[in-house]
């Protein structure tokens, strides 16, 4: 019974394209459906820094597919369009957003690390935790998931907490 719950995981990452471009093309009930086949990964492989790439934003999945990818990819890549976030930085049970700032890099938004139950019932994830006592209030309410693609590559999610509510706000990649 446990092998036969297990197969359809295995099957379902194993024959999607699981590259960054491709997933941006996805819609985000698509990267709903693939985040609930994957396993979580452990805090052992998300040590140092991971460079990230936005996938999907609530709200742009009326865009065609390639227009979305290409936006979100150029989001993502051009400074000036709004890319100073360059990823995540993951230092044992802590960690924080990678930000780029003219001559360094900086880091903001500190968040907590562990293993939690999904929000939405589908299991086992990594949980990015921002209700740190040093962080804005405004941002304390950020909750992310994480799961593993494949070999240094990571599917993450990010909430916002309202209330009793947690509403889903995009999806993102990690890499090591």
């Amino acid at each position: 019974m446990v092998g036969s719950a297990l197969e359809p995981k295995a099957r379902a990452s194993s024959t999607l394209a699981l590259d960054p471009t491709s997933l941006s093309r996805m819609s985000i009930v698509a990267l709903d459906e693939l985040f609930a086949t994957l396993e979580p990964a452990s805090l052992t492989e998300l040590q140092g820094r991971k460079r990230g790439r936005l996938l999907a934003v609530a709200g742009l999945d009326w865009m065609p597919a390639k227009a979305r990818g290409a936006l979100l990819g150029l989001a993502t890549e051009l400074p000036i369009v709004g890319g100073v976030w360059r990823g995540e930085r993951f230092d044992g049970e802590f960690g924080a957003n990678a930000w780029l700032a003219p001559g360094r890099g900086l880091e903001f938004a500190r968040y907590l690390v562990r293993e939690a139950p999904a929000l939405d019932g589908g299991g086992v994830v990594i949980r990015l935790d921002y209700d740190v006592a040093t962080n804005p209030v405004a941002l304390r309410g950020i909750l992310g998931e994480l799961r593993r693609l494949g070999p240094g590559l990571f599917l993450a999610r990010l909430y916002y907490r309202w209330g009793e509510r947690a509403v889903k706000l995009l999806y993102f990649t990690l890499e090591s």
